[in-house]
């Protein structure tokens, strides 16, 4: 009999041990008895030596806050990231938080992998929530609710001085309209031997859907409608690609892939003008000198639009983590002010706190152009077609610059393809 008893309790002291008392998704069993730390597993897509550092160190000095807690690390190539991500997701395996890419987030937020964070901000009362400019808090919301919070970074035009210079160009006066920018494409190239070594702008001709938005957003239009329902073989959008193209065909553009984990031509000093992410604008000012390059709002669209493209990674939370607790804790750590500042100092984000403004231009006085972009900044507008306007806008451009189809035939084919597959979702 008294084995009996002593086998109930057993069994009842085995199963209160396994229970969390905590309502987040935090699972106590892994953390008791063991003495072991909580594991979470962390993605981040980036393929730069000089990011991937800095985000070693942010978790280094995580993990030695809060020695309880350990940070397993995975960074993946933003050209493998979405697939590797979405097979995690489908195995069952998902990180418990992520990075994702402003196009990932908008498109797969109704898909219920991610949690939304505003439980966690409103318990914690996090200070950083009014602090960040308003723009980019809400670019990681949907329904209400805060699924993801955004690292931005700001694509203004820069140029190259130095390769200015050479052209017998005014170093400090980039083109001011976008006529004037395809005029200076054509200046700025560079031809031996019948071969461009060097384009007047960066344009990808594979996967160059976001050269192509920089340029669009000038003329105050954009690639799908609010509905989802793909714009880009707008008369517009028509016409723009066309001057891409001849720029192309005139050896100004070099044939190049957005996604190429090495850079694109800009940053390659294979460009003289471009609309890069601020991240590899930094690692080409550490490589050729900060007084080469020049930045400055984008030129005026017909209508006087500078409107500026903002992407950027956001931080988000898997709704499978068993360590939602920690996993917030680690995300806000993140966040912190300045984390994030000296975060960005190096790589070249934003630092999205309205606090740290002054203080960031004030260490490099070029970022204002940044802020200031920020004003009239766009990204890529919440639709879950999102993946599918972009996967034929890339076929589109391909095709049009390669010759496989005239431009009007490319756009208005791919856009209707585009229009029949969102019929069947």
């Amino acid at each position: 009999m008294l084995k009996r008893v002593l086998s109930v309790i057993l069994l009842l002291t085995v199963f209160l041990t396994g229970c969390s008392a905590n309502g987040s998704g935090s699972n106590a069993s892994d953390k008791q008895g063991s003495g072991k730390p909580t594991t979470i597993k962390f993605w981040y897509p980036a393929s730069d030596d000089l990011v991937i550092t800095e985000v070693k160190k942010v978790v280094a000095k995580f993990e030695q806050e809060n020695p309880t807690i350990k940070v397993e690390l995975t960074t993946i190539p933003f050209k493998d990231y979405t697939q590797k991500l979405s097979i995690a997701y489908s195995g069952g395996i998902a990180p418990d938080v992520h990075g994702l890419g402003f196009g990932q987030l908008i498109s797969t937020v109704d898909q219920n992998k991610y949690i939304n964070m505003s439980k966690f901000i409103e318990a914690d009362q996090w200070q950083g929530k009014d602090d960040i400019f308003p723009n980019i808090l809400k670019a990681g919301q949907w329904n209400g609710g805060q699924y993801g919070l955004l690292m931005p970074e700001i694509r203004p035009m820069e140029w190259r001085k130095d390769f200015f210079k050479e052209a017998g160009l005014d170093t400090e006066k980039p083109p001011a309209t976008l006529e004037e920018l395809f005029d200076y494409a054509e200046k700025l190239k560079v031809v031996k031997d019948q071969k461009t070594v060097r384009a007047g702008i960066d344009l990808s001709v594979t996967n160059g859907e976001q050269a192509y938005l920089s340029l669009l957003l000038l003329l105050g239009k954009d690639i799908y409608d609010e509905n989802g329902n793909p714009t880009f073989d707008s008369p517009e959008s028509i016409q723009l690609v066309e001057k891409m193209v001849k720029l192309f065909k005139d050896g100004a553009v070099i044939n190049s892939d957005g996604l190429d984990p090495n850079g694109t031509p800009f940053r390659n000093s294979l460009a003289a003008i471009g609309f890069s992410s601020s991240p590899s604008l930094a690692i080409l000012q550490k490589g050729v000198g900060a007084d080469k390059i020049g930045w400055s709002l984008p030129p005026k669209g017909p209508n006087g639009t500078r409107t500026s493209l903002m992407l950027g990674t956001f931080m988000t939370m898997s709704k499978s983590t068993k360590y939602a607790d920690e996993s917030w804790k680690f995300i806000k750590f993140w966040y912190d002010k300045d984390n994030l500042y000296n975060f960005s100092l190096v790589t070249g984000y934003v630092p999205p706190f309205k606090s740290v403004k002054d203080q960031y231009v004030k260490v490099a006085p070029e970022n204002e152009v940044i802020f200031q972009a920020m004003e009239d900044a766009r990204g890529y507008s919440p639709s879950k077609y999102w993946d599918v306007n972009v996967k034929y806008l890339r076929l589109a451009l391909e095709q049009s610059y390669t010759g496989f189809k005239p431009v009007d035939q490319a756009l208005k084919e791919n856009a209707q393809k585009a229009r029949d597959e969102i019929k069947t979702k």
